[in-house]
């Protein structure tokens, strides 16, 4: 299998954009869009790192928040590399080396303190065909399989929190936590992070399964309506009889989230980001 994708942005009603994306194959960085030979191989042939970092702390800062972390994980995942480093240390590496980059950049200039972003960083293995993640904050990973929508990472709120909370059987923290709705709880700012989703073991995808990545600004689609668009761009996946088919569905995923998304015409429309990957055979 390998693994097509396709990106975008939209800047919704924000005065400002601050989510940043990056897509890193071998030697090659996509950066918003805009491709940059890397000096040496981050990646074995095949494998795929995917960043996703939605800025926080207005007045430009967000956007200089997402860039900066998202330039630091690359620089030490490029530095790091090697064929004996465990993949998940890899990914925890080039956090820490990002959020160290925050901190400088504070120290250096403290009328940005409260500015951060949330992180996704999630790695594809072609040759065993499973991916690995790590998250901070509220940013979106979804997986579509088999007509049914799954999260697959945690968000870092208090709504999110609350559920933790209450299933561990702490109501009363669960309660405090839950009328704090949206407040994010864990974001990549320069501080000790609070918060981070990392599963212990690699997940295996299948033939034809649909990822979605993206900013919050993704969550105007309600669970259902994001679920049935999701189901009939699928469809056009499933039955791709060619590789370049396959990537003009996965291209027509992220055009059709985005159109849903502009129809809503919600006053408060976020920064939306949406990085679709889709699963298929290069021979189909």
């Amino acid at each position: 299998m390998i693994a097509g994708w396709s990106a975008g942005q939209i800047q919704g009603r924000r005065q400002y954009q601050e989510d940043r994306y990056a897509v890193v194959e071998e030697n090659v960085a996509t950066i918003g869009g805009e491709r940059r030979p890397l000096p040496s191989p981050l990646l074995p042939v095949g494998d795929t790192l995917f960043l996703l970092a939605d800025g926080m702390g207005g007045m430009g800062h967000g956007d200089l928040a997402a860039d900066t972390v998202v330039e630091h994980f690359i620089a030490d995942y490029r530095h790091s590399y090697s064929p004996t480093f465990p993949p998940t240390a890899r990914l925890v590496k080039g956090l820490e080396a990002a959020n160290q980059g925050l901190t400088n950049l504070i120290t250096r200039e403290p009328e940005k303190t409260g500015m951060g972003t949330t992180l996704v960083a999630l790695l594809w293995h072609q040759d065993r065909g499973c991916i690995e993640w790590l998250s901070v904050g509220d940013s979106l990973l979804y997986l579509f399989r088999n007509g049914q929508l799954l999260p697959l990472n945690e968000k870092h709120n208090g709504r999110y929190l609350a559920e933790r909370y209450a299933a561990a059987g702490d109501s009363a923290r669960a309660e405090e936590l839950r009328m704090l709705g949206n407040v994010l709880f864990s974001a990549v700012d320069g501080r000790p992070i609070r918060e981070l989703d990392r599963p212990d073991v690699p997940m295996p995808l299948q033939d034809r399964d649909l990822l979605i990545l993206a900013s919050d600004g993704l969550e105007t689609l309600p669970h259902a309506d994001l679920a049935a668009t999701l189901a009939n761009v699928h469809e056009a996946l499933a039955k791709a009889a060619s590789a370049d088919d396959a990537r003009q569905a996965i291209i027509a995923c992220r055009d059709q989230l985005f159109q849903r998304i502009q129809e809503a015409e919600m006053p408060f429309q976020d920064n939306c980001t949406i990085v679709t990957i889709g699963l298929f055979d290069e021979n189909a």
